[in-house]
């Protein structure tokens, strides 16, 4: 909690808060009636009295203000030129809208030449979600990023942070889906998609379009942009301070970015309300036109600005203790405007008005009632804080304004109340500023016009932590369309800066949480951007999604749809060595070895290392050895079961030594079974003819894993997986030869039915692939619903770590309260799962996820997909 101190600038009271203003007015409601009784009028005591009764409820305050100043404005309101119009060209009137605003020109550089002869700069500060984090990367941000810059705004400068409300424009990303449909057509072009692939990956782009356009097209979703301007007289220091607050920010992990001359416009005229379309910028070059609005009407109490109802409340009251990111819920309230300005006082003189204040509260005179007391105690208590903080913490006073504008349609006041509801329910004063709506709507723009007068001194540790860059809105440029939050979710996959170092994704959620729902949807949308997609799925349930984009759903528990010859040597490109030898073929002579460990348990060491030998000379006598060209030898060239069979009956014939005799026996007993016959010969016995061509492809393990035949199972893994890491990458290859990006994305299904102490191989693939896709133009989705099964022994916990610390993306979906501390630890070295989230995390609904895309983007995400992507699946 941080302290907000009260008013340090405390009127100088004669009598229970009576101040040197009342005394003037009520002297002067005295004379009144003094004059009154002197005079010779016969209703003179009648008078006399009509005037007490006049000027007694003067004294009621209202919003902070005597009621006697409020009648002050009110006849100054009256008085004052309250319309004011956009002259036409060539004409000149005394009401020009001109007159009242305070922008000169664009000087460029983020900055803006205001007409006060001082300068403005203007950066854009990208929201996080701040409450995700825990306390302590809350701190670093406050203190160690936001509160350094405004210890930067010299004395006599200004600092201000803005929000705005802008709609949301994605005009870019139905070009992105254009782009996309033209790769899809070129690559049905080049004959590498079926007419079936390609009018459904075409389809659900066009759906992703529709859904977009509705988004663009009808009434515009706004949301928040946070702005911090600061103001200089001199142009020159101004971009200075601009550049040094920018890299500071960035620095630790604030996204900020000073703004173009475009964008400056933009600001500007979204400053006058969210009634534009900045799209009427482009290739514009007289920027000043959109500087000012087409007319401004000042009532009583409130503002009529092109057709809106425009109501400015101002704090003069804050809670007196805060909590980090104080600010949300000031800046978060739909469909309003909110300036907070500051300006630095000087330490010297900021010290002299904390004294007086402190003086003047002390001698007060003592009042009896607890109330009264407590008010006393507690005013003295903050002074000597800020005091404190001032002296010792090398803090600055800031003089503190916060100015909200609620935006209503001509005739209504639902925002307006939906602000003063807010505003009392945060514990926060305000003033509505009756009579005051033009000196208020001047003071809120982007100048250092102050004509108000109603500040309140913060020190810099509380008036950083306000904090208000908050939002969990996700929004990548070229993303995919997977959800919403405040907003629609886009998110590219494919993105890499210094937060986006891969595409990998894990998925984690309880039965019936929603998370095959949301891969299924994510996995047809990126399955429609010129990406190969392969799916190991143990529950059949990819099966409709694979066959509606003309893929190849194949059962692994059959060599029906083609078989894997575990002797077949898969080749890369990075094969040679200088000595002309192959290192394909010595890394299959390793991988054989890890294949035979698998499908024999129980073999000695002896057996196994004989079954090694024989296997190399196996090689030896179909002509491969490691100075072959493995380009020129086919599938059926390669050794079978059969040859390996043949080849130890052979052996046995002729060996002598009874030892090794034994061993070759058996070898015999247990290559049996996969030689013609055998109970595994149809899975592996023969060439391989295993080779789909289609781009969707979905390896079905239901049946296989039914059998609780872990052995088959992970040999049949095994082979899989080589063959798919060989398809990973030959996808780089291909990009290299064709100058193209085609994408590859492998997902593994309820990836905890694979994972088995003894036969680890599908955590050792998930966890080396994970490591080395990224630089093969591939995705990696890991998804589970146990925790438990991915921390369970340390082995496991360990590869499942290495896992999810290469895991650039999670989806989390709703966990039992059992699970999470098991999540915590797997994600320990990733950045964590504080508690905050692990509450989101147990309490999310179905459908709901928690989604972290880099450490500074953590949030619940709804996943939302359209009727026809849902019926793909």
């Amino acid at each position: 909690m941080r302290i907000i101190p009260k008013n340090t600038k405390i009127k100088m009271t004669f009598y229970k808060g009576i101040t040197l203003s009342d005394v003037i007015v009520g002297f002067i409601g005295l004379v009144l009636v003094a004059i009154a009784l002197s005079s010779n009028l016969s209703f003179r005591f009648l008078i006399a009295g009509g005037i007490m009764i006049a000027f007694i409820p003067l004294f009621i305050s209202v919003n902070g203000d005597r009621l006697y100043k409020i009648v002050g404005y009110f006849f100054k309101h009256l008085v004052s030129r309250k319309k004011f119009r956009k002259a036409q060209k060539g004409e000149t009137i005394k009401n020009d809208i001109q007159s009242i605003v305070p922008y000169e020109k664009i000087c460029g550089n983020g900055i803006i030449a205001l007409k006060d002869l001082r300068f403005a700069g203007v950066m854009e500060i990208h929201p996080v979600d701040f409450r995700m984090l825990g306390e302590f990367d809350q701190n670093a941000l406050i203190d160690g990023a936001f509160a350094r810059v405004l210890n930067n705004v010299a004395v006599g400068s200004e600092a201000d942070i803005v929000k705005l409300e802008r709609p949301l424009i994605l005009d870019n990303f139905v070009s992105d889906e254009m782009e996309r449909i033209v790769k899809i057509a070129e690559s049905k072009e080049k004959g590498e998609l079926t007419d079936k692939e390609y009018e459904t990956r075409v389809d659900v782009i066009q759906d992703r379009i529709t859904t977009i356009d509705e988004m663009n097209s009808s009434k515009p979703i706004l949301y928040a942009r946070y702005y911090l301007v600061l103001q200089s007289g001199s142009e020159r220091d101004l971009s200075s301070q601009l550049q040094h607050a920018t890299v500071a920010l960035q620095s630790s992990g604030i996204e900020a970015r000073i703004l173009n001359n475009r964008e400056l416009a933009a600001f500007i005229r979204y400053s006058i309300d969210s009634n534009f379309d900045e799209r009427s910028l482009d290739g514009e070059k007289n920027y000043a036109k959109h500087f000012i609005p087409d007319e401004v009407n000042f009532r009583l109490t409130s503002t009529q600005q092109n057709g809106k109802t425009l109501t400015h409340f101002v704090i003069n009251n804050y809670p007196l203790r805060v909590c980090n990111g104080w600010g949300e819920g000031l800046f978060d309230i739909p469909n309003t405007k909110v300036v907070m300005k500051m300006k630095p006082v000087e330490k010297f003189k900021a010290v002299r008005r904390i004294d007086n204040a402190i003086l003047e509260v002390q001698t007060q005179s003592k009042k009896n009632r607890a109330s009264d007391v407590i008010e006393k105690d507690t005013h003295l208590e903050s002074m000597q804080r800020l005091l404190l903080d001032l002296q010792n913490e090398n803090d600055v006073l800031f003089d503190t304004t916060i100015i909200l504008t609620a935006y209503d349609e001509k005739g209504k006041n639902f925002v307006k109340k939906q602000v003063c509801r807010r505003l009392r329910e945060m514990g926060f004063g305000y003033n509505e500023m009756i009579g005051r709506q033009m000196a208020t709507y001047l003071t809120s723009q982007i100048c250092s016009t102050d004509k108000l007068n109603v500040s309140r001194g913060i020190q810099t540790s509380s008036i950083a932590a306000v904090f208000p860059f908050i939002s969990n809105a996700i929004v990548d440029d070229k993303g995919l369309l997977i959800g919403e939050n405040k907003l629609p979710v886009f998110v590219d996959f494919t993105k890499r800066d210094e937060a986006h170092l891969s595409s990998n994704m894990i998925v984690l959620g309880k039965p019936g949480s929603g998370k095959s729902y949301a891969c299924k949807s994510v996995i047809a949308n990126i399955a429609s951007c010129n990406t190969r997609v392969f799916v190991l799925d143990p529950e059949s349930e990819y099966g409709k999604l694979c066959q509606s984009f003309g893929g190849k759903v194949l059962d692994v528990s059959s060599g029906k749809f083609g078989k894997l010859n575990p002797f077949h040597i898969i080749r890369t490109e990075d094969d040679g060595n200088s000595d002309g030898t192959s290192n394909d073929y010595f890394a299959h002579l390793q991988f054989i070895e890890e294949f035979y460990r698998v499908v024999l348990p129980g073999i000695n060491a002896d057996s196994l290392e004989l079954l090694n030998k024989l296997t190399q000379e196996l090689y030896e006598k179909k002509g491969i050895t490691a100075y072959t060209d493995l380009s020129k030898i086919t599938a059926k060239q390669y050794p079978t079961f059969d040859d390996l069979g043949e080849l130890i009956d052979e052996r046995v014939e002729r060996e002598k030594d009874e030892y090794n005799r034994g061993c070759l026996k058996v070898l015999m007993n247990y290559i049996s079974k996969f030689r013609k016959g055998g109970r595994y010969s149809n899975l592996w016995n023969g060439a391989t003819s295993f080779n789909p061509q289609e781009n969707f492809v979905v390896f079905d393990f239901q049946k296989l894993l039914a059998n609780k035949n872990n052995i088959v199972a992970n040999a049949q893994m095994l082979l899989i997986v080589k063959w798919l890491e060989n398809e990973v990458v030959k996808n780089k290859d291909y990009n290299v030869k064709h100058g193209t990006t085609r994408r590859l994305v492998v997902a593994v299904d309820e990836a905890h039915l694979f994972i088995d102490e003894k036969y680890p191989i599908a955590l050792d693939f998930m966890a080396s692939l994970a490591k080395r896709i990224r630089k093969y133009e591939g995705m990696l989705i890991t998804i589970t619903q146990s925790v438990k099964d991915v921390a369970g022994t340390p082995e496991i916990a360990r590869k499942s770590q290495a896992l999810i610390d290469v895991c650039q993306y999670s989806m989390i979906f709703s966990l039992s309260p059992n699970d999470m501390s098991d999540l915590c630890d797997l994600y320990a070295h990733a950045g964590q799962i504080n508690e905050a989230e692990q509450n989101y995390i147990m309490h999310n609904k179905r459908g709901t996820a928690f989604f972290i895309s880099s450490s500074q983007n953590r949030s619940n995400i709804d996943i939302v997909t359209s009727d026809y992507i849902e019926s793909l699946f």
